[in-house]
This record gives structure tokens, sequence and C-alpha cells, in this order.
């Protein structure tokens, strides 16, 4: 069955109650990587499928983010059994896996504090804390997390499995551009982690490895969304008797960043260099996403009132917009990592 296919029949009759958080599509995603869409080796591609989903629903590429960043931790994981065997079972379909790496993403860059902290009982791990939000994930689901030694600096990245004893999950929804995309508030109970489900001791080191195709994983989602808004503004342009005319937007301009951005992005890509191209790797995402927030507010304005029902796609693209604009790194970790990038790169000078 061809992409579109699969979008047309099992996305895009979904996406009004996934936008009301009453739908999540979790047969279409398992569908995705059970007919072989998803490739452990062609991050081309998997960016290229995950930037067509986008198109028609942000949030469901999202989720597609949520499934390959945990597949990139199990790829770079030592263990074979991490990036042998539960890699092939999540790439098959068999297994979704989520993120959990908002908190730490931020701790690293002093902008929170560590949300999970772990300590050592007859040499085992046990690991207590909360997690406010973690997406793409349900009771048979796994997730990954990084916690801090309670009484030390030792930083643990290990995977756990959402029905493990101490773990509890409580749906989060109402959340402006979350819904349908199963994120729960997560807590960890004095859970015990055996060492076949620790990744890492040395958890900095593993996420510094894993950001850039943790990031440019992500730019895609924001492409899919961009050129949707756009298509939604060239349907509309000609609206009572061309009336648009007279917005102060200029769409030619907006598609000319459009091109530019995918552009820069998919060369940087076949780089094959995303540690040496990560200060241009997150420019391209801060573009992104500051691109789609102009584009979704000119097409709810160019959309006139057909725009503002709550069920209008223009609508839901505006909150797609926004929900993007906080996704980790946030365009505003974004700027601190910019500035931190150039700071260093004066000091080597």
């Amino acid at each position: 069955m061809s992409l579109q296919t699969l979008i047309k029949n099992e996305l895009e009759p979904y996406l009004i109650e996934i936008d009301e958080g009453s739908h999540y599509p979790r047969t279409f995603i398992q569908n995705l990587f059970k007919e072989g869409y998803f490739k452990e080796d062609d991050l081309t591609n998997n960016l290229e499928v995950v930037e067509e989903v986008s198109k028609s629903c942000l949030t469901t590429g999202f989720c597609l983010w949520c499934q390959l960043a945990f597949s990139t931790y199990l790829q770079n994981a030592k263990q074979p059994h991490f990036n042998q065997d539960l890699q092939q079972a999540l790439l098959s379909g068999k297994v979704l896996g989520a993120t959990g790496l908002s908190n730490p993403m931020k701790s690293f860059n002093d902008l929170e504090s560590f949300n999970l902290n772990h300590y050592y009982k007859e040499n085992q791990l046990f690991v207590k804390g909360k997690l406010p939000a973690v997406s793409n994930i349900g009771p048979d689901h796994y997730f990954g997390a990084i916690s801090k030694a309670e009484n030390g600096d030792e930083l643990v990245m290990f995977i756990v499995h959402a029905n493990q004893d101490g773990v509890t999950i409580e749906e989060k929804s109402n959340f402006l551009g979350v819904n349908g995309s199963a994120t729960f508030k997560t807590e960890l109970n004095d859970v015990l982690i055996p060492n076949n489900q620790i990744i890492t001791h040395d958890a900095k080191s593993f996420a510094a490895d894993i950001r850039p195709q943790f990031v440019a994983l992500q730019v895609p989602i924001a492409l899919g969304s961009i050129r949707a808004s756009l298509d939604l503004i060239h349907q509309f342009s000609d609206a009572q008797n061309g009336i648009n005319k007279y917005l102060e937007y200029d769409i030619d301009d907006f598609e000319a960043r459009l091109q530019k951005i995918k552009t820069n992005f998919y060369h940087l890509i076949q780089r094959k260099d995303l540690q040496h191209d990560f200060a241009g790797l997150i420019n391209l995402k801060k573009q992104a996403g500051y691109l789609l927030l102009e584009v979704n507010q000119a097409s709810m304005v160019n959309g006139g009132s057909r725009a503002y029902s709550p069920k209008a796609p223009q609508a839901r693209k505006l909150k797609e917009g926004f929900f993007f604009a906080a996704l980790t790194p946030t365009l505003r970790h974004i700027g601190k990592l910019e500035e931190e990038i150039n700071t260093k790169h004066i000091t080597a000078k």
C-alpha cells in the first residue's frame, strides 16, 4: 500500500478526533513501520516520510518523531538486546516507544533540574521522580529516561516499560496542540531498573551523541505543516472576489523561505556529519519554527470566518505551530544553544 493511500485511509478520517483528543493514531503508526516505510540506516527516507505525514497531521508527525527518537537510543546503545533485538521489534511495528528526554535535554543547558533521581540498594538501581509530559506512550509502550544520582553527579540512561512495577501514567489532555499524541504524566516510584535496561552510566556523553539526530528528526515536522498551510492559503486566495489580495502577507516570500530551508536541510543531512553541522541544524529548526508560526497566522486570516471554526484545518494548523514552538529544544532554548555555540567559537579563536 502506498504512503499516500495509508495517509488517506488510516489518518485523514481521524484528523478532527486527533485534534480533540479522542483518537491516538496507533494503528496508522504501527502500519507505517510494518509496511517498511522506515529504514534503520536511511535517515533521509525517514525524514521524508515524517514530512509527508506532517502535511496531514503535525501531531502524528510528532508521534513518529517520538518513535524514531526512541529508535535512535536503541541504535546507539552498545548492547545487542537494544541495538538488534528491541530495535528490530520497533522497526517492524511490534513495539512503540517514547522519548522521555525533554527534561534532561533542558537540564543539560541549566534550564531545569533533573526530575528523576536514582540510588543503589544491594547494587541494584532504583529510580524515583516525575516526568510532566511523555508523548507516544501507553501501558504497553517503552520510553527512555535519564536520572541523576541522589548523592552525586552520575547520570544514567535507561529504558523503562510503562507497565513496570512502580510506574504510573496519567493522561494529559486539553493541552494546546498535544491532544491525540498519547501524552501522559509519568511517575516512577522507586522503580527497579535491572542491568539489562541500562544503556549507559554516562548519559551526558550519550545524549550529546544522539542530540543532532534527535533534532534533525523534528525539522520535517515543521516542513510538512508549513506546506499544508501554504496550500490552504492558495486554496482560498480568490475567496470573496479576491479580497485576500489586500492582505499584507508576502506569500511568494513564504514559498521561497520554505524552499530555501528545505533545500539547505536536506543538503545538510546528505553530508552525514550532524555533529559538525549541529549549529546549522538548530538554526534551520529555528527558521522553520518561526516560518510555521507566520504562515499559520496568515492562513487563519486568509481563510476568513470559515477558518475560525474549531474544526477548520486552519485552526488546527495554528495550534500545531504553537506546539512545534514548544517542542524541545524550544525556540527560546535554541536561542540559548546558539549563544553557547557562538561563545565557544569565539573563545576557540
